[in-house]
């Protein structure tokens, strides 16, 4: 028998990127719409995210996020990400830049979230790091903090500061933020469909719609026409 096909969706993207959370919001949607709808017939739906650092050459103990942000847009930065907050509100998310308390560097966190897709919980674990960090304003490079996120998601204390504390998945990590670099990803969200179709930035639900439901008809098509036995049975 074979297996129920599934629609495969590649994100690229940081947990401190807050159009990543915006464009995490408007996929969901998506897909929460086109598995009610009666014109896709593939249903079910895979995310997988992937690394990627909008700086990686933040201290791994942080740095002010206003000092940060005025450095690198000016004193009125505050204004000119109004938009981003607007954004973000109507996805039901409550943003505000003024009250961030740290830009920090992400590479830990994106350790815990390859372990994660390994152990099952990875969407669970980038929901509760983008929340934590853009709606509940914590500082992510306090471990107690990452701790206590990680155990909500069923890790124990002790497995979440073992991989904080070792290297484990650096290697995986930064061979995977090379390999999307190699593709010419320079900025994120950016999404690939089953391999074969490309959307960069934070689309609107309804273009993501479009996306899945071609994808999907692309794959009744290669339902139609696809696996048989032959005539000794062999592939049965």
């Amino acid at each position: 028998m074979n297996k129920k096909p599934v629609i495969r969706i590649d994100v690229v993207s940081d947990v401190v990127c807050p159009w990543c959370y915006i464009g995490k919001r408007r996929l969901e949607k998506a897909i929460e719409g086109t598995q009610s709808s009666d014109s896709v017939q593939v249903k079910e739906v895979e995310i997988v995210y992937h690394p990627f650092q909008l700086d990686p050459s933040v201290p791994t103990d942080g740095v002010s996020f206003q000092t940060y942000m005025e450095n690198r847009f000016g004193s009125n930065f505050v204004e000119k990400f109004h938009q981003v907050e607007q954004a973000a509100q109507t996805e039901g998310l409550i943003f505000d830049f003024s009250s961030l308390p740290k830009t920090i560097n992400t590479l830990t966190l994106h350790r815990l979230l390859t372990v994660a897709l390994q152990d099952g919980i990875q969407s669970e674990v980038k929901e509760s790091l983008m929340k934590a960090y853009f709606v509940d304003r914590q500082d992510l490079t306090q471990e107690n903090i990452v701790v206590e996120i990680m155990e909500n998601c069923g890790w124990t204390a002790e497995k979440t500061l073992g991989i904080i504390h070792s290297d484990r998945a650096v290697d995986e990590v930064k061979e995977e933020m090379n390999y999307y670099r190699q593709l010419g990803v320079t900025g994120v969200p950016f999404y690939i469909f089953n391999q074969k179709y490309t959307v960069s930035g934070a689309q609107s639900a309804e273009v993501f719609a479009e996306i899945i439901e071609r994808v999907s008809k692309e794959m009744e098509i290669e339902m139609v026409v696809g696996e048989v036995c032959d005539i000794d049975g062999e592939n049965c």
